[in-house]
């Protein structure tokens, strides 16, 4: 890592955000065609400063050098002292894979063929917004709002164009809601429900940790810029120990990769805690004055001595001993935690359980020490979070919420009242992501359901548009 001064200003940081917005609009509406990403040397070049809007834990953020209209230059920002000019690998040729793609879709197509084929023609913006406003104004006449489904999700994270506009539109319509329920709302919960947010320690603190523990998460490929973090943690003398039932390039450079079966999670975390409270390992002064509920955690995982999680974990006894007893000794000590867990029938379970290990071993008192989950609650310093909730106030009524995990059901609900007759998807390809996938795709080839889907590419789902 570089040693240079990585200091930020807040006003510093609000100042690129505003950049941030700035460059990723261009980046959007830049003409199709690329003239090779290389170094820009014209005086008429200008840096924009955009930033990532994947679903990752690191929102990198970007300089974009344009010339004449065209980008000539793409990298991570040199002057985010995290990002320190890097990119993962994914984005490194953004201009390339995403904004000039041949395969980019420019115009707005409209369905030609039988849903799911595939075949569409190209018609003008005026008539698309034309169509699709006739159609769902006929709709909602017919069926009431609540027969309009919205399913946008995590296609991108920006804080504007995620939902900003759209949740004020689906509210004034009076459309149903849609709980977004496939993965990050498992962690927040469970976490928030144990520890009573979710920040936990900095992630520039891990340089301090003497034992870390990596919990469902591949850091070195999908966290790549707390990994340079987490080797200077170990090259001072920190263990790294990995927990993944998948030997990921996190696991193989790790000291220690413990290859749980997939969703014993909560068992191992509560075989930990008994070997800790039987030992006598806890912090009985940090439980004392700092958490409730510890007498009846206690009786808990009485049964769930390593015997018993040796078998539900599929790991041997002195593992899971060991394991525990190792954490419970290293000052400081550091878990985190991470995507893994989230997608596993009891995964908010998972992350209540594992939430609890620091405070049994009071590792929230020293700096480096305690859990690390994500940061996003820190916007809330700079960010008008109440202002982008407004949308709420729109709504002239109560409207029904439907889990986004049970999409397939529901469009194949007929009796359900209303029942689905629109369903606009953006920043959502529900076809590859959501379970029940056959049953989606039955839901979606409906000649009476009205489709309409915003996406870049042709996907699976969007396959099933009208338009």
């Amino acid at each position: 890592m570089t040693k240079k001064n990585k200091e930020i200003s807040r006003r510093k940081f609000i100042d690129l955000g505003i950049q941030g917005y700035t460059g990723a609009t261009l980046a959007q509406v830049l003409p199709a065609s690329l003239m090779g990403i290389s170094a820009c040397t014209s005086a008429d070049a200008k840096t924009y400063h955009g930033v990532c809007y994947h679903d990752c834990p690191d929102s990198c953020s970007w300089e974009v050098k344009v010339e004449n209209g065209k980008v000539t230059g793409f990298g991570g920002d040199k002057e985010n002292p995290l990002i320190n000019g890097k990119l993962c690998g994914k984005m490194e040729t953004f201009p390339q894979d995403i904004t000039y793609n041949p395969d980019r879709i420019l115009n707005p197509l409209k369905r030609v063929g039988l849903k799911g084929e595939g075949r569409f023609e190209k018609i003008s913006w005026e008539q698309a917004i034309k169509e699709v406003a006739e159609k769902l104004k006929e709709s909602v006449a017919l069926n009431g709002g609540e027969s309009v489904l919205p399913f946008g999700y995590m296609g991108t994270q920006g804080i504007i164009q995620k939902a900003a506009m759209s949740n004020r539109f689906f509210a004034k319509l009076g459309a149903s809601k849609m709980a977004e329920t496939i993965c990050g709302s498992t962690a927040i919960t469970g976490n928030l429900i144990t520890n009573g947010q979710i920040i936990g320690v900095l992630p520039e603190d891990i340089v301090l940790s003497r034992h870390i523990i990596l919990w469902g998460t591949n850091t070195k490929n999908s966290n790549v810029h707390l990994w340079p973090l987490v080797l200077e943690a170990k090259e001072q003398g920190a263990k790294i120990i990995v927990i993944d039932p998948f030997k990921s390039a996190t696991a193989m450079e790790a000291d220690q990769h413990i290859q749980l079966l997939p969703g014993t999670d909560v068992a191992l975390a509560l075989g930990m805690m008994h070997v800790i409270i039987k030992e006598g390992l806890i912090d009985s002064d940090y439980i004392e004055k700092y958490t409730e509920g510890f007498d009846s955690l206690k009786d808990h995982v009485e049964n769930y001595h390593p015997a018993a999680v040796s078998e539900i974990c599929g790991l041997n006894e002195e593992t899971i001993i060991n394991f525990a007893r190792d954490y419970a000794s290293a000052k400081p000590s550091l878990i985190r935690i991470l995507i893994g867990m989230e997608h596993n029938y009891n995964g908010g379970d998972a992350f209540r359980a594992v939430g609890m290990l620091p405070s049994l071993t009071g590792a929230w008192r020293e700096r480096g020490g305690g859990l690390m989950h994500m940061t996003f609650e820190m916007f809330g310093k700079a960010l008008n979070y109440e202002r982008l909730g407004m949308f709420a106030s729109l709504s002239e009524k109560e409207t029904r919420t439907i889990n986004m995990v049970q999409l397939g059901s529901v469009l194949n609900n007929d009796e359900l009242n209303p029942a689905i007759k629109t369903i606009f998807i953006y920043n959502a390809n529900p076809v590859a992501t959501i379970p029940n996938q056959n049953l989606i795709r039955k839901g979606l080839a409906k000649e009476k359901l009205f489709t309409v889907c915003v996406e870049h590419f042709m996907t699976a789902s969007a396959e099933y548009a009208d338009y």
